[in-house]
């Protein structure tokens, strides 16, 4: 049985015997952790859904030291790959079958820019989301994104995880329309800046929905 791991913001870790995901690791750079944990799980994968700093975060770092090959789109992919990471390009659409799972890359409506000195930048490829399907179980990380239509193309899903923050995302009430959309069987919120993930969960029950606030480091059973 597959686990999630929660290492705050939006990075998560997808677990098996065999594998870990990890999901846009924003780690040393993240206040509430100041550094990479000390007992992370090495990659074998690492999953990147765009180029803001809070979450390619130490993704390149950590697939110099364990070898693990970045997933992203290309545009990203050909620029970590420049500088010194191992990659994995994936588009819009594309599948990476793995051993005992498969991650499929699909939309997001966001940016993916690349900071140029202190005073411009370019847009690095698309961002995206990722579907996860892992010893059966189903994962969406949506990535950052606002709410969009087609979420329903990628239900039902056992588990999304869901961006809140209503500024840089979509707001709290489009999440839960998301989780409608996507048919989802456990909603977890994450980047929720200013927000009340529990205020969401709330928000969730109302709608017949189940949702769970993961705490740093906590882990869950799929």
């Amino acid at each position: 049985m597959p686990t999630l791991r929660f290492y705050g913001h939006a990075c998560f870790g997808l677990e098996t015997t065999t594998l870990n995901l990890l999901i846009d690791p924003w780690l040393s750079g993240n206040p509430e952790l100041g550094a990479i944990p000390s007992d992370l799980r090495p990659p074998t994968h690492i999953l990147v859904t765009h180029n803001h700093r809070d979450h390619v975060g130490d993704a390149i770092e950590l697939s110099k030291t364990y070898g693990a090959p970045i997933i992203t789109t290309p545009s990203a992919a050909r620029h970590y790959k420049g500088e010194g990471a191992t990659t994995a390009p994936l588009h819009l659409g594309g599948r990476l079958p793995l051993d005992g799972a498969s991650v499929k890359c699909v939309n997001a409506i966001h940016d993916s820019p690349l900071g140029i000195g202190e005073t411009w930048r370019v847009e690095l490829g698309a961002p995206c989301g990722f579907v996860v399907d892992i010893d059966g179980k189903s994962v969406y990380h949506a990535g950052d994104t606002a709410l969009f239509g087609d979420m329903a193309l990628f239900a039902p899903v056992d588990v999304a995880l869901l961006p809140i923050d209503g500024r840089m995302v979509m707001e709290p009430t489009d999440a839960v329309r998301a989780a409608q959309l996507l048919q989802a069987g456990t909603v977890v919120p994450m980047h929720w800046r200013d927000q009340d993930p529990h205020a969401f969960v709330d928000l969730l029950t109302d709608a017949g929905i189940t949702g769970h606030v993961m705490k740093n480091g906590e882990t869950r059973e799929l």
